[in-house]
């Protein structure tokens, strides 16, 4: 059985979701400036939003920074939280 969650958001519309995933240096950040700049698309940064919420110093920016801390990876279950 398919869970039609997202349906329900968007409305039957598809979320036109671009990741972009790769090693340092192989040209994530050129193909994101192009994505913005030639496509309108907005950037969202887990690493980003992981440091804002750090900085928030809420409870979940608090434990986001004990895992950062230690050299952990956060989870993809909190990442989605944010």
């Amino acid at each position: 059985v398919l869970d039609m969650g997202a349906d329900k958001v968007l409305g039957q519309k598809p979320a036109h979701i671009v990741l972009v995933v790769n090693g340092p240096g192989l040209g994530k950040g050129l193909l994101r400036d192009r994505l913005v700049d030639e496509y309108g698309v907005a950037h969202l940064s887990s690493g980003n939003l992981l440091h804002d919420k750090v900085a928030c110093d809420t409870p979940l920016g608090k434990e986001c920074a004990k895992i950062m801390a230690h050299g952990d990876l956060v989870s993809s279950a909190t990442i989605t939280t944010l």
